[in-house]
């Protein structure tokens, strides 16, 4: 076997070997996830209604620039958090732990926590901050902080100041980068849409559930058992296989004789009863 051929063959593999983390249903086939490392186990769909979801925050301009205030001032109480920190009592470390910090407005010393834990995220300090700032952006954050009690929207802001002391009285940096990203991400939404006409990820015949031995009903929550290593509902919990067009997937005998029965035609009534005799209700 060259190559090729094996590529190939451990490819298609792959794309056989594993149904959307999200919804259970299809088998990715990549088209818009292949570069996003996060969303790989997801098929198109759940990528593109995840895109929709972002889009409610994005579909007017008034709304990303309330949100980029917002993100702006947290910034900034964070960096006033790291530079009035005096340390850690027990070890004097002024690392802190980067997520406990842009979660939750935490302080947690980072050293302290590795030792406890054995891991922890990223660590973060104001020495690190202000580097960094300085290194790309050319300014003194300590200054800011102290002078304009906030910071530059971005890095060109940053540099129309470092020219123009009196940028700050006429600037509209935030609004032009609002703007920007509002625009930016219909396009990019609009790209998504196009892209999925071309999806090719496999739908299951049959419901599947994430657990490997049960389900729950959709109308009463009552267990339900799956096909163990298969991971799919039994054709008597599906509603299509007794001819029925409803938003529930999984429902157990029980509810679909109290709602449904009167719908079935002979076959499927007749079936039903034989369910019910098996004592599967």
């Amino acid at each position: 076997m060259n190559w090729n051929i094996k590529q190939n063959h451990q490819q298609k593999h792959l794309f056989k070997s594993y149904y959307c983390a999200g919804c259970q249903q299809r088998k990715p086939c990549g088209v818009l996830t292949d570069w996003d490392s996060e969303w790989k186990s997801y098929c198109c769909g759940c990528y593109y209604q995840s895109e929709q979801q972002r889009a409610k925050e994005y579909n007017s301009y008034e709304k990303v620039l309330v949100s980029k205030q917002r993100e702006k001032q947290e910034h900034i109480q964070q960096l006033q958090l790291l530079k009035n920190y005096l340390g850690c009592q027990q070890c004097r470390s002024k690392e802190v732990d980067a997520y406990s910090l842009y979660k939750n407005n935490r302080l947690v010393c980072w050293a302290c926590l590795v030792k406890k834990l054995g891991r922890a995220s990223s660590p973060v300090s104001f020495t690190g901050q202000s580097k960094w700032f300085r290194k790309y952006w050319g300014i003194r954050i300590s200054e800011w902080l102290e002078k304009f009690q906030g910071l530059p929207v971005n890095k060109n802001c940053a540099e129309l100041w470092i020219k123009d002391k009196q940028h700050l009285d006429n600037c509209r940096c935030l609004e032009l980068e609002a703007q920007e990203s509002y625009l930016l991400f219909a396009s990019s939404l609009q790209k998504i849409r196009d892209k999925l006409e071309k999806c090719v990820c496999e739908v299951s015949e049959k419901i599947r559930v994430s657990s490997d031995d049960y389900a729950w009903c959709k109308k009463c929550k009552k267990t339900i058992a799956a096909a163990s290593k298969k991971r799919v509902i039994k054709n008597r919990n599906d509603p299509r296989f007794w001819g029925l067009k409803v938003k529930k997937k999984v429902l157990c005998l029980e509810c679909i004789g109290k709602k449904f029965y009167k719908r079935m035609v002979e076959w499927q009534r007749k079936k039903f009863r034989e369910y019910v005799r098996r004592r599967y209700v």
